[in-house]
């Protein structure tokens, strides 16, 4: 993506600058795209967008807003904190659906290793997701939290931020 873009190899990338290069170059279906959303991560109202993305398979229409898992395997690329973890909805039946978080940085939490975290059920699920979120800011980037609500028109500076590109089959 950073060659095809003309940036060195250290250079921050878009999140919709990987979508579309992953798109482009036919390792993404544009006809299994799900949808985008963002904002901040902190907030239940911005992640629950994400999270009905991927329980559903689907964007969320106005007459469905119940969260049970529907026989989709899902995927989603998670962009926070100038990096992407991924996403896994994996259905198992009887309307069960496991939820991996993969987060392909050597950590020394997972022995100098990437990691990918199982949950069983969307509630623990969710939780990883915040502990992940939260485990990430630094103390100045708490402070600001603090000390800042969050606004849409500030999001390139908010540690908050994040995008969720979703695919399913």
């Amino acid at each position: 993506v950073r060659s095809k873009l003309g940036l060195n190899k250290h250079a921050l990338i878009i999140p919709s600058d990987v979508h579309d290069y992953l798109v482009d170059e036919h390792i993404l279906p544009q006809d299994k795209f799900v949808g985008v959303c963002g904002g901040d991560i902190l907030n239940k109202n911005h992640i629950n967008e994400l999270i009905t993305m991927l329980v559903n398979g689907k964007e969320e229409s106005s007459s469905s807003k119940k969260k049970s898992a529907r026989k989709h395997r899902v995927g989603a690329a998670l962009f926070f904190r100038e990096h992407v973890i991924s996403i896994l909805k994996v259905p198992l039946g009887n309307g069960v659906c496991y939820y991996d978080l993969v987060d392909s940085l050597p950590s020394s939490k997972a022995g100098g290793m990437a990691s990918r975290t199982r949950c069983k059920d969307l509630a623990s699920f969710e939780v990883l997701l915040q502990w992940y979120a939260s485990s990430k800011f630094s103390d100045s980037n708490c402070n600001f939290i603090d000390d800042n609500e969050w606004d849409d028109g500030m999001c390139d500076f908010d540690p908050r931020v994040f995008q969720g590109f979703v695919w399913a089959e």
